[in-house]
């Protein structure tokens, strides 16, 4: 079952005090590592498919290539790891302008809803702290299909207006938005 709220409603309710910005699943390394590890996933894929007789140390290597390249990839996964290809690019403490105009933007009023029919590609997230160091929450957004999930169980509403505004803040703060 997926929970869905708005982005208002999203960005209302947290408290923290400061922010990360993640770039993920983009670049040259990231390319580079897919075309090692996509063939080996592939080929212990169809393995067990048509024969099913992986040794253990298969079946094991195979969950840990789902885990990385599985259709929907998160930030961070359910184990609490941050995605291979993830890349910090900035830090902002809670009274920072740059929170202030990412707060107005997920402020804004939903409307004009894209239903796009792709599986999101979370290229971008930002990571909620506490001064602890605790993650109070993580906002994974797709920005190609106009689609943010705190998880696979939680999804975020916006409409396109919300996404128009991401894609400028993103690149203005130094993320490689195509």
């Amino acid at each position: 079952m997926t929970n869905s709220i708005t982005s208002s409603h999203y960005i209302q309710r947290l408290a923290f005090d400061y922010i990360e910005t993640y770039s993920l699943q983009r670049g040259d390394e990231y390319e580079a590592a897919l075309k090692v590890l996509k063939p080996e996933y592939n080929r212990l894929k169809v393995k067990k498919e048509k024969r099913n007789n992986l040794t253990e140390t298969e079946e094991i290597r195979l969950s840990e290539l789902d885990t990385l390249l599985g259709v929907t990839q998160y930030l961070i996964d359910d184990t609490g790891r941050f995605h291979f290809s993830s890349q910090r690019i900035n830090t902002f403490q809670y009274d920072n302008e740059a929170v202030s105009l990412l707060k107005n933007i997920l402020l804004a009023k939903t409307t004009d809803v894209s239903h796009w029919m792709c599986a999101p590609i979370y290229r971008d997230a930002i990571v909620f702290y506490k001064n602890s160091g605790e993650i109070v929450s993580v906002l994974n957004i797709c920005l190609s299909c106009e689609a943010m999930a705190i998880d696979c169980s939680n999804q975020i509403v916006a409409g396109s207006g919300t996404y128009e505004m991401l894609r400028k803040f993103f690149k203005d703060i130094g993320h490689p938005v195509e």
